[in-house]
C-alpha cells in the first residue's frame, strides 16, 4: 500500500514517487532520497520532523517534505 513518508509507520519503506518541485526533488536527491531507494522510518513527531536511515546515515526531514514522499512498505 502506498502512503505518504509522515503517515508511514516507523519500518523499512521503498521510495515511490516524490510530489514536489525541482528544487525540492534536487535537495532531497542530495540527501540520497529519490524514486526507488529503500529507507527505514526512525523517529516521527507529531506535525515536526520525521527522521529516517538512508544509506546508513541519519537524516531529519520536515514534515511538510515528508507529505510529499510517497512510500510503500516492504516486506
Amino acid at each position: 500500500m502506498e502512503i505518504t513518508l509522515s503517515k508511514a509507520k516507523n519500518a523499512k519503506l521503498k521510495v515511490i514517487k516524490i510530489n514536489g518541485g525541482r528544487n525540492m526533488i534536487a535537495k532531497l536527491y542530495s540527501m540520497g532520497i529519490y524514486e526507488g531507494v529503500d529507507i527505514e522510518k526512525l523517529v516521527s513527531y507529531s506535525k515536526g520532523p520525521v527522521v529516517i536511515k538512508v544509506l546508513n546515515s541519519q537524516i531529519a526531514i520536515g514534515h511538510n517534505m515528508a507529505e510529499k514522499i510517497v512510500v510503500k512498505e516492504m516486506n
